[in-house]
């Protein structure tokens, strides 16, 4: 073959497909199949390159900040004030480092793609069976694959011995699909292709040999890995909001900086001096440890959540969080615990509830008393339990190195089955043992049931499960408790009616019955529609995957903070319901099928999502990117969250992607920005309130920056027009003004991060993108307070000339005293700021002298680390040359205060 076809292999009999291939059942010869590989190229999935530890430095200065900071510190240097320049290098550079190295720090869940093909596969060449490594394989390969196995590449099915596989990851099925031969006759979506399996799926029972259709980036998983490669990375919200503040900082600061350079230059400064000056303005009008503040801010609150088991990866996705508007969750591991359990059995006409959950025997079975059964109870029951565990091939396993908790082997339908004998105490090991298995009849999708025929010396039993109608169909006695009796119709409505009520209630149900052969029978005369026949119905057995505990008030916290949940699942939209009704997802729950999606326009399927309470099910990976990009267009911040192969796109596609950490896929985490460690749901919503709160804290400290800035700044002002019009000269220095962002304000600043808050934030509204740091009514406060702290500020530098009897007027500039007046100006702005701080904390409807004032004992420290910095400046003696500083007396620091 010439070209890489794409075609619907699923439609063509095995016989055509091979023809389409240019192969046969026997496989290909060693020597085409290097000619593929040559043409087409390794079976590897190729990913975005990683981006090196140098770019991910070098990106933390596209901030205009840093910009700006930069540019100042050339000029700087250029004009040969080294103490400026270096000053500002270092904040660009603390700036750089804090984004740097947490970024740094999640890059250990990439390198995931690879990781999912397995090293190496059976495949037929030259006409015998040889193992080669995986990525050797090529189009028309003759692959063997078998139970627990990995799937290689996509195949198209030649022959098969009860083959289902476990394809979660990839559809959301939760599971096994069962698998066949035979053509299908028509379109039908990915999930429908019963006669293929997939690269990055497991083997769940049986075994198969196929033919490969597609490998690398063509199976269907590197079509997937390929859209979420394709999908962009936007700013987040948080990310948007301060590049408009730089952006309005910037314009302002260079405008106002050209402008009072002329005027310098009018009233004789002098070139130099005056370039100085335009330093100092933009020192006063850029919050010089701003970014760095926001980045440990963000920082703290990440390693908050990932003591509260959510990893980010991404330092902006903390805050997106708060400003999410709606939520789109999977359902099957994250809702739920991907955990087949069984809840109810019904043996006879008689209920028994089971306790306990996942695949450890740690519950029991409990009588109508709600006490669990006795031993004798149990042993009369056995024959329930024994049907089940020997009609099952999965084994259940204790926790080891890759698995943290008790894990199945096998169909999870049957582990919950084995784990059920183990709670009744049922020596598993010992029937097997009295009782080992003759032939087994596998389950297909015409008769719906399965059986295993054992022989224990004397006679030979037939145990049943399946659905259990089919079972019924088969029956012709009931077993109640000991009792056989004659199966009457009104024995066939009363299962029946259970069954349906147990389905709607999100329960799989499966159906058993056993039959007694005299002697030992020959294997050439078991006949399938013979054993299965006649049988005596014993019961059902009800089960489910289980919903996490905490998710009802997980979605009754998103409720009330106005956040809207939708599900997005691959699951049939009857169990999706149930769940969703047992979650509480709406009061209103809408069900929506993905085949109905193309017939939806954007604004429908907008208003939807923009409601809440939908549940999206059968849904392929292309709808819900769909879904996700018609969310974003509406101007909504969207959270979705995912485990599986096939919700990769979208999280890369959100606002902000959360994948769970214990069932999530690799390629799941890989696109997400958050990755639950817990896989709550409850923990994303806890999470959101710390989003809010984060924000509510950087908000904080950009207002208090953006204030001390305006004092910074009218007070240079005033000093200008001082100089301009009587000769005083200025009442602060550039290196001054730096120090105060510097080594007095970062770390109080810095402090707010550990703020908590004075109401339940979890009760607001997510907050408006339209709603800015930088408004009208901040731009009030922001001149207001900082012409209060300019005038204390400047009024105490002329006052330190006057209490010392001296004119400011015509100064000299290097004199002690001058320095003094200077640095007396400096500790007046630094303890506005700090007052500032105080009142910027204090909630709006709080009092400003409450136990609050006093709650962040970290604000308390770095308010004296702050005073610590500020005494060196001002005693140390050699320090304070660099900072054109001096020691104050007592009276001037009464002064300041």
């Amino acid at each position: 073959m010439d070209s890489y076809k794409r075609l619907n292999y699923y439609r063509l009999p095995p016989a055509e497909v091979c023809e389409e291939l240019h192969s046969s059942a026997t496989g290909l010869t060693a020597a085409e199949a290097k000619r593929r590989l040559d043409q087409h190229g390794h079976n590897v999935l190729h990913r975005t390159k990683r981006e090196l530890p140098i770019t991910t430095f070098g990106r933390q200065f596209k901030s205009l900040f840093v910009v700006i900071l930069l540019i100042s510190a050339a000029f700087a240097l250029y004009l040969h004030d080294g103490k400026t320049a270096t000053i500002l290098i270092v904040i660009a550079m603390m700036n750089a480092a804090v984004g740097f190295f947490q970024e740094h720090k999640a890059e250990t869940l990439l390198e995931s793609l690879e990781r999912l093909v397995l090293p190496r596969t059976r495949v037929l060449r030259d006409g015998r069976l040889q193992e080669i490594d995986s990525v050797e394989l090529v189009l028309g390969d003759v692959v063997y694959i078998e139970s627990g196995d990995s799937v290689p590449a996509d195949l198209r099915i030649l022959e098969e011995a009860e083959l289902a596989t476990n394809d979660f990851a990839l559809t959301g099925e939760s599971n096994p699909t069962r698998k066949f031969v035979h053509a299908i006759g028509a379109d039908v979506p990915l999930n429908s292709r019963h006669n293929l399996v997939f690269m990055g799926t497991t083997v769940a029972t049986g075994t198969a040999h196929g033919i490969v259709i597609a490998t690398g980036m063509h199976t269907e998983l590197g079509r997937i890995a390929g859209l979420s490669q394709v999908a962009k990375n936007e700013a987040s919200p948080l990310q948007a909001e301060m590049n408009n503040l730089a952006k309005r900082l910037t314009i302002a600061t260079v405008v106002l900086a050209a402008i009072l350079t002329i005027v310098a230059l009018q009233t004789n400064l002098g070139l130099k001096a005056a370039l100085l000056f335009a330093i100092g303005i933009s020192a006063a009008m850029i919050p010089n440890g701003l970014v760095a503040e926001v980045n440990i801010t963000l920082a703290q609150t990440a390693a908050r959540m990932a003591r509260a088991r959510a990893l980010v990866k991404k330092l902006s996705a903390v805050e997106t969080l708060g400003a999410t508007t709606i939520i789109l969750t999977d359902k099957t591991g994250t809702l739920t615990k991907n955990e087949m359990t069984v809840r109810e059995i019904l043996v006879g006409k008689e209920v028994y509830k089971v306790s306990g959950t996942g695949y450890e025997a740690n519950g029991s079975l409990l009588g109508r008393t709600g006490k669990p059964l006795p031993k004798t109870k149990l042993t009369t029951l056995s024959l329930f339990f024994q049907t089940a565990a020997l009609a099952s091939n999965a084994t259940v396993n204790p926790p080891d190195a890759e698995h943290a908790t008790w894990y199945v082997m096998g169909d999870p339908t049957e582990g919950a089955l084995i784990t059920l004998a183990h709670k009744a105490k049922f020596d598993i090991a010992a029937a097997e043992a009295a009782l080992p298995e003759t032939k087994e009849f596998q389950f297909d999708s015409a008769r719906k049931l399965m059986s295993s025929v054992r022989y224990d010396g004397k006679q030979t039993w037939v145990f049943v499960k399946g659905a259990p109608e089919s079972v019924l169909e088969r029956s012709v006695q009931l077993w109640d408790h000991g009792h056989i009796r004659k199966l009457q119709k009104a024995d066939q409505t009363f299962f029946t009616t259970y069954n349906e009520d147990q389905a709607t209630s999100a329960m799989r149900n499966l159906g058993f019955a056993y039959r007694v052969l005299p002697g030992k029978v020959a294997l050439k005369d078991l006949k399938m529609d013979e054993v299965e026949r006649q049988l005596t119905f014993l019961g059902v057995a009800s089960m489910h995957d289980p919903l996490r505990s905490a998710v009802p008030a997980a979605m009754r916290a998103a409720a009330q903070a106005h956040i809207k949940v939708s599900v997005i699942t691959g699951d049939y939209p009857t169990t999706a319901q149930a769940i969703a009704n047992e979650a509480h997802l709406a009061d209103d729950i809408t069900i929506v099928l993905g085949e109905e999606l193309p017939g939806l326009a954007d604004s429908q399927i907008a208003e939807l999502v923009a409601h809440g309470g939908t549940v999206f099910s059968r849904v392929a990976p292309e709808d819900k990117l769909r879904i996700v990009e018609i969310a974003k267009r509406s101007h909504q911040v969207v959270a979705v969250t995912g485990d599986g192969i096939n919700d990769a796109p979208a999280l890369k596609r959100a606002d902000i992607g959360v994948a769970m950490g214990k069932t999530g896929t690799d390629v799941a985490k890989d696109a997400a920005d958050i990755v639950l460690l817990d896989d709550s749901f409850d923990t994303l919503v806890r999470a959101a309130e710390q989003g809010r709160l984060t924000f509510l804290n950087i908000r904080k400290a950009a207002r208090c920056a953006l204030t001390d800035n305006a004092g910074e700044l009218i007070v240079i002002l005033i000093s200008l027009t001082g100089y301009m019009w009587f000769h005083v000269p200025l009442a602060i220095t550039a290196i001054q003004i730096l120090a105060i962002d510097v080594i007095a304000e970062m770390f109080p600043i810095t402090a707010l991060g550990w703020d908590k808050s004075q109401r339940n934030l979890m009760r607001d509204q997510p907050r408006k993108l339209s709603d800015h740091i930088l408004n009208k009514s901040a731009v009030g406060e922001f001149i207001m307070f900082g012409l209060l702290s300019a005038v204390l500020a400047y009024g105490n530098y002329l006052f330190y000339f006057v209490r010392h009897g001296l004119s400011p007027v015509y100064i000299d500039t290097t004199s002690s005293l001058y320095m003094h007046a200077t640095i007396l100006t400096y500790l007046t702005i630094v303890l506005c700021q700090f007052m500032n701080l105080l009142l910027v904390r204090s909630d709006e409807h709080s009092k400003f002298f409450s136990r609050y004032l006093w709650s962040n004992k970290k604000l308390l420290v770095a308010f004296g680390i702050s005073l610590f910095c500020i005494v060196t400046i001002m005693y140390n003696p050699w320090v304070a040359p660099y900072f054109n500083a001096g020691p104050l007396s007592v009276g001037d620091w009464l002064t300041a205060v």
